[in-house]
């Protein structure tokens, strides 16, 4: 994350009415403009500024459904922070500690069933295509993972690691939805190395590529959830911390290092 990235992140959470406006997108994702100015007693004119000053710095992601502009929390820069501070010993206790916290609170967390983020990139639309998509360069940035399908529409698609006997090893599987290289990319997505997860349904991601000059855009949407399974739940762990990891290693050649679950 460059300094002017996040300078324009502090400047919008120093605000208490944007980060309200964050709190409401957490808790229901997908309100429109006007549900979120009837939770405020200023004018809907100023609810736009605070807006705009979110989407500016990547922390709103704004998606046309029907009639609506629907509002989406990004938790990307907020994890990008995390990856630059918070050492790989410290990581843990503070999440385990957060963790704590909001279970001796009761406090109420609950989120819709669909994510969605958004990231910028700076590098080109074919090197993110390819690193999205080619096998020998998810590993890079998807914790070792190899995405491997056929291209094409109704292809069986799975993401494998090498175990420690050498042996591919199945983490998700899937089929293709859409195919339009180099724009998108839609699959369903079964979880298949989480017990918890054997009982979900298939889900779906989608990720799509725009160009905004020198900058690319990322927009991941994971969906189709039939409530906060516990896919829903590893996965919107997961994908804040990838996606941070994509764009570091995009743009500095090197990926970031995680420590450890335990």
């Amino acid at each position: 994350m460059s300094d002017d990235e996040l300078h324009r992140v502090f400047r919008a959470l120093a605000d208490a009415s944007r980060r309200r406006i964050l709190d409401l997108l957490r808790d229901a994702p997908g309100l429109s403009v006007g549900e979120v100015a009837e939770q405020f007693a200023f004018s809907r004119f100023a609810v736009m500024k605070h807006l705009r000053l979110l989407e500016e710095a990547n922390l709103l992601q704004t998606r046309k459904e029907g009639r609506y502009n629907r509002l989406y929390l990004n938790s990307i820069p907020i994890q990008m922070i995390q990856d630059r501070w918070i050492t790989r010993y410290s990581r843990h206790w503070s999440r385990s500690l957060t963790r704590l916290k909001y279970s001796l609170e009761e406090k109420n967390m609950n989120v819709a069933v669909r994510q969605v983020y958004t990231v910028y990139i700076r590098t080109t639309e074919q090197a993110l295509w390819d690193a999205l998509v080619q096998a020998e360069l998810t590993p890079e940035w998807f914790g070792g993972m190899s995405l491997r399908f056929e291209p094409r529409v109704g292809a069986e698609l799975h993401y494998t690691r090498v175990s420690e006997d050498g042996q591919p090893v199945n983490l998700v599987g899937g089929r293709v939805i859409e195919f339009q290289p180099p724009k998108r990319i839609s699959y369903s997505f079964k979880l298949l190395c989480e017990p918890a997860a054997a009982a979900d349904r298939e889900s779906r991601v989608s990720y799509e590529l725009e160009s905004q000059g020198e900058l690319m855009k990322l927009t991941v949407i994971h969906d189709d959830f039939d409530a906060e399974t516990a896919t829903f739940q590893g996965t919107s762990q997961g994908w804040p911390r990838f996606l941070s990891n994509l764009k570091t290693w995009l743009e500095t050649g090197r990926a970031l290092q995680f420590p450890t679950e335990g």
